[in-house]
């Protein structure tokens, strides 16, 4: 730990001046790296998240039923599992830039497609899945680079922290969703009237250019300037050779530690996914329609919002104490659990129902449980050392993925 955590640019070196000119390179670099990663990450996570905030106002329109509803958003997993060896693949030996750049392309057509026939709905829905399907196959990079990046631009000191607000990052692009599509696409009460649903068509058209103007603006940025790792290496480890990726995962299936950590995540961060993704129509149960989709919304951003904060909150704060990642972890999935028992009693009427008790649940509940999801990260990677970061985070996210399922 010692050699690990030393300066890498040494004060008494006779071209101090240079060094420090190199280390200021090397701090532009990775954090312009980051940006980049979290735009990807978050409009990856966006466009997956598209439909459930809007369902009760679009489902109408394109006669979608909610097993349909359903399926846009399944296509996220489904498209996990095709695409998950190829992602670990570009991350771990490939490199960054060639991930990025394909992921983009991915996210960037997928965000197009859709805009193909929207106004025609018996034959927009077909776009509607070919655009999730594409972007499902965005998922792993997406939420399987945050320690690759970590690992290869940043230092000791700063890996979790960077890895928390990765990650983030594509939890934040869902938060946005809940909030956006909602006041885009507005219930206007009568979905039959041909006004009406000329009007919803047209404002999910512009909602669909959005979000692909900016995918190509983050595409377009990559390929500007993206590395494929840094001019210098922030620390020791990431000069360090990992092992091949199919002995990698040779390794991580015979693991015990990793699949305990890895089934901890994915019962908690897929259940978790689904459930948010499918959260409008699950509170039509509660509520009336046009109740249940600005309940959710507000919801799910503000849950979302909080686990944002949480999981940077809880990066920084490993970072801080060192060594006592395990036990934060703990505490915050005892916490999450609380609260979301206490939201699923106050549905069922064992609490008395308020919508007070029901937003303070829900926003605690996302704080906490999306605190978990870097440390799960780096706890993982850490246990598994040397096998590579993409495959490891590729494994392991694949548990998000079967628990959203």
């Amino acid at each position: 730990m010692g050699a690990e955590t030393a300066p890498l640019l040494e004060s008494g070196d006779p071209h101090e001046g240079k060094q420090q000119h190199n280390s200021c390179a090397v701090i532009a670099e990775r954090w312009w790296v980051l940006v980049l990663c979290c735009l990807m990450a978050s409009l990856q996570g966006g466009i997956w998240n598209t439909w459930g905030p809007i369902a009760p106002t679009v489902a109408p329109v394109y006669n979608m039923s909610s097993n349909e509803i359903a399926l846009l958003a399944n296509w996220g997993p489904i498209c996990y599992f095709i695409f998950v060896i190829p992602s670990s693949w570009m991350l771990d030996v490939a490199g960054l830039r060639f991930a990025m750049i394909i992921t983009m392309l991915l996210i960037f057509v997928g965000s197009g497609i859709r805009m193909f026939d929207v106004h025609k709905p018996s034959s927009a829905r077909y776009f509607f899945h070919a655009g999730q399907f594409l972007n499902g196959l965005a998922g792993p990079v997406a939420m399987s680079a945050p320690p690759v990046v970590s690992a290869t631009f940043f230092d000791v000191h700063h890996r979790t922290t960077a890895t928390s607000i990765m990650a983030m990052s594509n939890y934040a692009g869902v938060a946005a969703t809940f909030l956006i599509g909602p006041l885009l696409i507005r219930d206007r009460g009568d979905s039959t009237s041909a006004k009406v649903e000329h009007k919803r068509e047209d404002e999910l058209f512009l909602y669909f250019l959005g979000s692909t103007v900016l995918a190509g603006f983050t595409l377009l940025c990559v390929l500007i300037y993206f590395p494929k790792r840094p001019r210098f290496a922030p620390s020791i480890s990431a000069g360090t050779d990992r092992e091949p990726i199919w002995k990698g995962f040779q390794q991580l299936i015979r693991h015990k530690s990793f699949w305990l950590c890895g089934i901890s995540y994915g019962i908690m961060t897929g259940v978790y996914s689904g459930w948010g993704a499918f959260l409008a129509p699950n509170l039509e149960g509660f509520m009336s329609k046009p109740r249940a989709q600005n309940v959710a919304s507000w919801l799910g951003f503000w849950a979302t919002i909080a686990g944002c904060v949480g999981g940077v909150g809880s990066g920084l704060l490993s970072d801080m104490l060192g060594g006592k990642m395990r036990n934060i972890l703990l505490v915050l999935c005892l916490l999450s659990a609380g609260f979301y028992l206490a939201f699923a009693f106050t549905c069922i009427g064992l609490i008395p129902f308020s919508d007070y008790v029901l937003f303070a649940t829900c926003i605690a509940g996302g704080l906490v449980l999306n605190g978990t999801i870097p440390l799960f990260y780096e706890v993982a990677v850490e246990a598994t050392y040397p096998v590579a970061e993409g495959s490891t985070t590729c494994l392991l996210t694949t548990m998000n993925n079967l628990g959203c399922l």
